[in-house]
């Protein structure tokens, strides 16, 4: 009897491994899972063809996500209207890079709350950021972007106009004085050569950080330390816009607009190799290594009275609540940190946003810095300064870079910003009212 147990069962174990066997099934490898759907991401941005691979490197890694770019301008206005288009259509998007005020979009609900998909991030446990990295895109609560990339910003130096002029490169060091005083040894007009290109990213980069490293203002855009208010028409800030404008009306070491549109505009494009300095980060660079025809590097920005900072534009990244696909969309903004984008960026000419040894070390090894001033990108890892903005109530219409153009190339009345300035501050403070009451309902 045991041994007729024993065949019957010796049967059945034979005919379950040979069934077994025919449907490719074992012990030791398991049935697989479905494939997941393909999903079509769609990314609001305004950048051109630059990061197609970086589209692709995603794509690797999620094969059934695929990031699909509509085209939009860098405008709060048109990034609005593409988004209620698209919905309309049945065809959300996604994601969207955000220019103007977060929280005029996060008025009409077009955001969703970055910060419980974060927390439930596992890869994000191990990685060190910046402190307050987060700072300007989060709001009452709710995290409502994160920073794309982080751009850094040097002066933009044109060495072989330096060395015509028997100038050596200043070192890493080097103070607003010196950048003056260089400036004005560099030109010379009878040859249509100038200290500086005729370019507002003076006004717009270089002056209020130079109002912060003096003392003037404790954040970029002349905000006091508790961002709520412009300094623009103190003392001390308004004799800063007083020394740009010296660059014009006394040295004579950069154009105005009318002078520069009377000798063509050449003194208007840094690569027309007519200019000593302009400012730029990594929408440069790439024009540079391709076309640029005289030897560039890079210094950082001037060492103030009281520090040495470089100028940093977060560009905020937000998944939007229309999105028909939030779990993969939330993957592409998490991927933005993984190591293998953050050395593409670098590669870019961005910094990395996280802080790991590993991606401090391939500075050194990234293409675009060989033969470079790579201790001057070091330096804008530690001493950076985040151009404020994403939300404070009103920012969009500050208006203090116009104000401050018109003042420097054109020659308006400086005490013009008195006025407008102080309209702004007011205002702001009305708006931080309203969302409290708004927050309080």
């Amino acid at each position: 009897m045991n041994n007729r147990r024993y065949v019957i069962g010796s049967l059945l174990l034979t005919l379950i491994l040979v069934l077994a066997a025919c449907s490719g099934y074992s012990a030791e490898s398991p049935a697989k899972s479905p494939e997941p759907a393909p999903v079509t991401l769609r990314l609001l941005t305004w950048a051109d063809d630059r990061y197609l691979q970086l589209y692709e490197m995603f794509h690797k890694k999620y094969p059934w996500i695929t990031i699909e770019p509509v085209k939009v301008e860098a405008n709060e206005k048109d990034i609005m209207a593409k988004i209620k288009e698209l919905q309309k259509a049945g065809t959300p998007a996604d994601l969207a890079w955000i220019d103007g005020d977060l929280l005029a979009y996060e008025e009409k609900g077009l955001l969703e709350n970055l910060k419980p998909y974060m927390d439930k991030d596992s890869s994000f446990q191990d990685k060190v950021l910046p402190d307050g990295y987060f700072d300007t895109m989060n709001f009452r609560g709710r995290r409502l972007a994160v920073p794309f990339v982080d751009v850094p910003m040097w002066i933009i130096v044109n060495k072989d106009l330096l060395a015509k002029h028997g100038v050596e490169m200043p070192p890493n060091s080097w103070t607003f004085d010196d950048f003056r005083s260089i400036a004005k040894q560099v030109t010379d007009p009878a040859q249509g050569e100038y200290g500086l290109t005729t370019s507002n990213e003076f006004v717009m980069r270089l002056l209020p950080l130079k109002a912060a490293a003096d003392g003037h203002a404790a954040n970029l855009a002349y905000l006091d330390e508790s961002m709520t208010q412009s300094l623009l028409y103190t003392p001390a800030v308004l004799d800063d816009v007083r020394w740009l404008s010296g660059f014009v009306t006394e040295d004579g070491s950069m154009l105005s607009w009318s002078k520069a549109k009377e000798q063509h505009d050449v003194a208007r494009n840094f690569m027309n190799g007519k200019t000593a300095f302009e400012v730029g980060g990594d929408w440069l660079l790439p024009r540079l290594k391709k076309d640029a025809k005289f030897n560039w590097d890079i210094l950082p920005f001037p060492r103030g009275k009281l520090n040495q900072y470089s100028f940093h534009i977060y560009g905020p990244l937000a998944l939007l609540s229309g999105s028909e696909h939030k779990d993969e969309a939330y993957k592409w903004i998490s991927f933005q940190f993984e190591l293998e984008a953050q050395k593409w960026k670098i590669d870019e000419g961005a910094n990395a946003s996280v802080i790991d040894p590993e991606l401090t070390d391939y500075i050194d090894e990234a293409p675009i810095w060989q033969g470079r001033n790579i201790e001057a990108v070091k330096m804008t890892k530690d001493n950076g300064l985040v151009l404020p903005g994403a939300t404070i109530p009103g920012f969009s219409e500050y208006n203090w870079v116009n104000m401050i153009n018109e003042i420097v190339f054109n020659g308006y009345d400086i005490e013009h910003l008195i006025p407008e300035t102080t309209s702004w501050n007011k205002k702001t403070l009305q708006l931080r009212e309203q969302w409290k009451q708004q927050t309080a309902k």
